[in-house]
């Protein structure tokens, strides 16, 4: 299986995973476009063909028109989460992973919800899902915390946040098995699923709250299947493992479906294994991705979009409709938001991350402790790549080395034929001397001698009365005759 280390050979190096920066940014533009449509345009009645027209080849063929095409970014964010944060936890520790989680996510939700509280105090009507938005200190400090979306009756000030109580969860999850996770990551999946379970089961069994915090943990297997892609990848549980654990935590998904357990339609089922097929094929062609400046910016700041978008449409939108016409009026709303997200990135979300950075040298965290497979060289492209902390922070992809191009082998020089027994060896040639330049004069240059030639024979006998040939060898001299002595008579 391919690693998302490895990288053809002679592309520039990736800092970044490059399918998550590109996912992020679609997920979020999705996430953007899907409250115009459907909490805009149809909640006030506008006239807006090129919107049908859109919703048309999009929302409506994904039976999504009620929740829109932005319902698939959700379990793709939720991907990744599994997928990225499962090992920055083990590479940071308790304390690291605790500090930066907690600053991360809950700053830039602090300023957006002084915006939000800001604009119903002046009487504006920011995104509402019709529950109440009483603001009082309590209530400010309950959604900033996202205790809201666990307590009943609900008081709901931002609703975008719904599922950042979800990945408060699962890093609370994984801040309590870290140990196990570091240990074994097939026995920390078995106890996640198993958790799950129990309190899908127990849903009613107590009172609403209990039911509010079951409505929240029915996502957690999406998070379990971006983990167990995670491990399987990086060689820490066998394929079959991974298939049997992906297999599991999609059940307890769809079973949370079967049970109604805060599901408004059929579509979420669909919209899982359609984030799935996109993360896994981003996956596989993560090798040959190019980093893109235009995605990785956009990535960077598509948490601050998340927050704020709803916020720009309603708002913006109320005070120009209906005296701006809508096109125009769309068109500055878009404009005015992304102008409110890259300040609120720029001056509080990077803000932040240093923030982040800087609290967590406070106190060393102990490191995961090295494990056999890592020391034989298994690839493992999240837990040791991971150098930037980014907005969720996204494992950086190291270069393998370049192997040594070795030269073409050349033929060898062809030497010339030993020469044969009778045939005369050649005479070395001597180069010729360079011409005279014209104007001068040069002494005339004695001749090389010449290599003397073998003697020819002139036909006389030889010792043994044998003529010899011209370079014919010289034949063995004849035996001796042997003499014998007959014994005397007698």
């Amino acid at each position: 299986m391919v690693t998302l280390a490895e990288q053809p050979a002679g592309t520039p190096e990736k800092t970044r995973i490059v399918f998550i920066d590109i996912g992020r940014s679609i997920a979020a533009l999705l996430v953007f476009y899907t409250h115009i449509p459907g909490p805009w345009v149809r909640a006030k009645g506008e006239h807006a063909p090129f919107i049908d027209f859109i919703e048309t080849f999009t929302s409506d063929p994904m039976h999504m028109a009620r929740q829109g095409i932005g319902q698939l970014s959700v379990p793709f964010f939720f991907l990744v989460s599994g997928f990225v944060v499962t090992p920055l936890a083990m590479r940071q520790g308790h304390f690291r992973f605790g500090v930066n989680r907690i600053i991360r996510i809950y700053l830039p939700l602090g300023f957006v919800l002084a915006l939000t509280s800001l604009a119903l105090l002046a009487g504006l009507e920011p995104q509402s899902t019709y529950q109440s938005q009483e603001l009082t200190p309590g209530t400010f400090l309950t959604n900033w915390s996202l205790a809201n979306y666990l307590i009943y009756p609900q008081v709901v000030l931002l609703p975008v946040a719904w599922t950042m109580i979800i990945e408060v969860l699962f890093y609370l999850l994984l801040f309590v098995l870290l140990p196990v996770l570091r240990r074994s990551v097939w026995l920390a999946i078995c106890i996640e699923l198993t958790l799950v379970f129990v309190v899908l089961l127990s849903r009613s069994a107590l009172n609403e709250s209990w039911s509010l915090f079951a409505v929240n943990v029915s996502y957690l297997p999406i998070m379990i299947i971006g983990q167990t892609i995670w491990a399987v990848t990086t060689k820490r549980i066998p394929l079959w493992a991974g298939s049997v654990f992906g297999a599991l935590a999609w059940m307890l998904y769809v079973f949370a479906d079967i049970v109604d357990v805060g599901r408004i339609d059929t579509s979420y089922n669909l919209a899982l294994a359609f984030a799935t097929v996109c993360f896994l094929m981003g996956m596989f062609a993560e090798p040959h991705l190019k980093q893109r400046r235009f995605w990785t910016e956009l990535s960077e700041r598509s948490y601050s979009l998340y927050l704020l978008h709803a916020l720009g449409i309603f708002v913006i939108l109320g005070l120009l409709r209906p005296a701006v016409p809508f096109p125009i009026a769309l068109v500055i709303m878009i404009a005015v938001t992304f102008v409110v997200v890259e300040v609120s990135y720029r001056f509080v979300e990077r803000p932040s991350h240093a923030l982040a950075r800087k609290l967590s040298r406070l106190r060393g965290s102990k490191p995961a402790p090295p494990r056999d497979d890592d020391r034989s060289g298994r690839a493992d492209s999240s837990a040791s790549a991971i150098a930037a902390e980014i907005t969720v922070e996204l494992p950086r992809v190291q270069r393998p080395p370049d192997r040594p191009r070795q030269p073409p082998p050349q033929p060898a020089p062809s030497q010339p034929a030993p020469p044969r027994g009778g045939e005369p060896r050649p005479r070395p040639r001597t180069p010729n001397p360079p011409p005279p330049q014209p104007g001068r004069h040069r002494a005339p240059q004695p001749l090389p001698p010449r290599a003397p030639m073998p003697p020819r024979n002139s036909g006389r006998p030889a010792a043994n009365g044998v003529p010899r040939a011209n370079g014919a060898p010289r034949p063995a001299p004849p035996r001796p005759t042997e003499r014998r002595t007959l014994p005397p008579n007698g």
